[in-house]
């Protein structure tokens, strides 16, 4: 089971002036921390994931998760930020990490 820490958060909408009738949602950027599988106990190495939330006023309505992107949390860090910045989606995610990662 992974442990999950909140690293962004940002509102997406609401502008009726431009939007017309679009509804205002949050997406919450989450980092994923868990250890990897391994025959070897010791040798047991921490990897990080991205998982993302789409909220509405109703509550969740949907996210994405991908565990074991990386095996360093500042790269997985700049990732997130990347992936904040230009407002990507539970449901866009998997194609984003494609076309970025190969995954």
């Amino acid at each position: 089971m992974a442990l999950r820490t909140l690293e962004k958060r940002i509102r997406v909408g609401g502008n009726q002036e431009h939007s017309g009738d679009m509804k205002s949602f949050e997406l919450e950027y989450y980092l994923l921390e868990s250890e990897a599988d391994n025959d070897d106990a010791a040798n047991n190495r921490t990897i990080y994931g991205i998982e993302i939330v789409k909220k509405t006023d109703g509550g969740c309505v949907e996210n994405s998760r991908f565990e074991g992107i990386f095996t360093d949390k500042s790269r997985t860090r700049e990732l997130i930020g990347t992936l904040a910045s230009n407002t990507v989606t539970p449901v866009s995610l998997p194609y984003i990490l494609d076309d970025l990662l190969g995954i």
